[in-house]
């Protein structure tokens, strides 16, 4: 049977159907992993504050983020991971996830909170599909990803053959675990209808274009 309800679209003046942990209830035990991430984005974003109604599940996958996206281990460059990570919530249709990537993406570089400085018309161009990469490697990382993103089932034979000639075992299993990390982040954020924060509005935009 047909789902025949609106898909729902978050907004700056949602409220989330569950409240937010206030700021002065924050665990104790978050404070070593979110103080960091929050000084990362410049503020804490509003899934956070509902992912600490359970601290454990909290510290595993914030964890998780940085093992993924910002490790020193690394073996893709945590840019083209930044980008990616924009490009499969794009695919992924997940509008909180698409802003707050772009957003890192667009602003300015500094010393302070994450910013990338990437041009808006760039940004335009991977969001559309027309970026044009720095080498063949990360041509096919963009490749995989869209695939993989949106049927990890039917990724073409070709990818596979072109991964393997490009990219070590060890950044293919980091690639797959950046498609498969933000599709779990897409997946939960939508299904809790998580409000998109007033200062990132202007970028929800990005998952339609």
């Amino acid at each position: 049977m047909a789902n025949n309800e609106a898909a729902y679209t978050p907004t700056a003046e949602n409220q989330p159907f569950i409240p937010y942990v206030p700021e002065g209830q924050y665990p104790e035990s978050l404070r070593p992993i979110l103080d960091p991430y929050a000084a990362r984005m410049g503020f804490v974003p509003n899934a956070l504050k509902l992912y600490m109604h359970r601290p454990e599940i909290a510290a595993t996958l914030w964890t998780l983020n940085s093992n993924v996206m910002r490790d020193s281990s690394s073996t893709l460059d945590q840019n083209l991971k930044r980008r990616l990570s924009a490009v499969i919530s794009k695919t992924n249709r997940c509008m909180y996830c698409t802003a707050h990537c772009c957003s890192m993406l667009t602003a300015a570089k500094a010393k302070g909170p994450e910013g990338w400085g990437m041009d808006e018309d760039d940004l335009l161009s991977l969001l559309k599909g027309e970026e044009k990469p720095a080498n063949e490697m990360e041509r096919v990382c963009f490749d995989f990803a869209r695939s993989a993103s949106q049927d990890p089932q039917r990724v073409p034979d070709e990818i596979y053959d072109r991964l393997k000639a490009l990219l070590t075992p060890s950044q293919i299993i980091e690639l797959a675990c950046v498609v498969g990390f933000w599709k779990m982040y897409n997946t939960i954020h939508d299904s809790l209808r998580i409000p998109i924060e007033i200062h990132l509005a202007e970028h929800t935009a990005y998952v339609d274009v």
